[in-house]
């Protein structure tokens, strides 16, 4: 009997210490991480990792886990850019982007000609096509400033000396006619050959502004709303830069010619700059909406009337970004 007893404290003892051995949970190892470091052009752009928003924008230096990474890049106004990136353990990856524009540049001819120019026929001929046939409106915009030579009774000069001198003055225009791309190049526009090379180097360019323009018309008054959105203004000085709001008709024809070179129709004539031939400056934030209105004159025809906007700078002259009712 004594002897059981024993046997079952003994195996009593035994069961207790084997009930008695835990197993601690397995520790998890920390993830390893290396760095990435994201730039872009422009900068401030929002950075994006597989998918998650992180918060930071470029440029900006992040830590990761090992391993392959996707890099997403989000900026208003410019398509979303991906890389995919190897992060290593105590080594900094770069991630570098060009960020490529949603919207396409739209670049502005500016015309000087004279009802009495007879080499305008030419360039008026070849201008109306490059904007209406080969680019389009959405691509190219041209606006016709009238000259006061080698006529100084040109109809439409007359009918708004002042906004014509200043541009005249502006560009240091001497002859008829003189054809300005986007403010900066002065090809010949008799040559349909030069003037689509220019144009093409300027399609070329990302703009750094977004323009959008709507108008309307209502109790006898012209009104435009101009919104500007600046995408990239580095290494501008905002101070130089204004924004000019032309209304223009098209489609004017006249029973006989109005000059000695036999045109009857003319199409994109300046008719009124605002709020003035001085344009505006900018504001400095991200996102601007500006007001204009003006007073429908008897002369003009409402139904063919647009607003041509665009933003230059006053110091090199170049038209940045341009946009039109067209």
């Amino acid at each position: 009997m004594i002897y059981r007893l024993c046997i079952l404290a003994f195996a009593s003892l035994v069961f207790s210490f084997n009930g008695c051995i835990t197993h601690p949970p397995t520790a998890t190892p920390s993830a390893e991480t290396g760095q990435v470091f994201v730039t872009s052009t422009p900068t401030s752009a929002s950075i994006i990792v597989d998918g998650v928003r992180t918060g930071r924008t470029t440029p900006d230096t992040l830590t990761a886990e090992v391993g392959q990474r996707l890099i997403q890049l989000e900026k208003d106004g410019y398509a979303i850019f991906s890389q995919s990136v190897s992060v290593v353990t105590g080594q900094v990856r770069t991630v570098s982007a060009v960020l490529q524009a949603s919207f396409p540049k739209v670049v502005l001819i500016e015309d000087f000609s004279n009802v009495s120019c007879v080499p305008c026929v030419v360039s008026n001929k070849i201008i109306e096509t490059l904007t209406n046939r080969t680019y389009g409106r959405s691509r190219v915009v041209a606006i016709k400033f009238p000259t006061n030579f080698p006529s100084p009774n040109d109809t439409f000069y007359i009918h708004n000396r002042a906004d014509c001198n200043s541009r005249i003055s502006f560009y240091s225009v001497l002859f008829a006619p003189t054809t300005m791309v986007d403010g900066i190049s002065r090809p010949n526009a008799s040559d349909s050959l030069q003037m689509k090379d220019t144009i093409n180097a300027r399609l070329q360019i990302d703009p750094r502004f977004k323009l959008t323009v709507r108008d309307s018309i209502g109790g006898g008054q012209y009104f435009a709303t101009v919104v500007v959105q600046i995408l990239n203004a580095s290494g501008l000085d905002l101070a130089d830069l204004r924004l000019h709001t032309v209304v223009t008709e098209t489609d004017i024809h006249f029973p006989t010619p109005p000059g000695s070179n036999g045109e009857t129709v003319f199409y994109d004539v300046m008719r009124r700059m605002l709020p003035s031939n001085a344009g505006e400056q900018l504001a400095t934030s991200a996102t601007t909406t500006y007001q204009r209105q003006v007073a429908l004159h008897p002369r003009w025809n409402a139904a063919n009337l647009n607003i041509v906007c665009y933003i230059q700078n006053i110091i090199t002259k170049e038209v940045y970004q341009t946009d039109s009712t067209f």
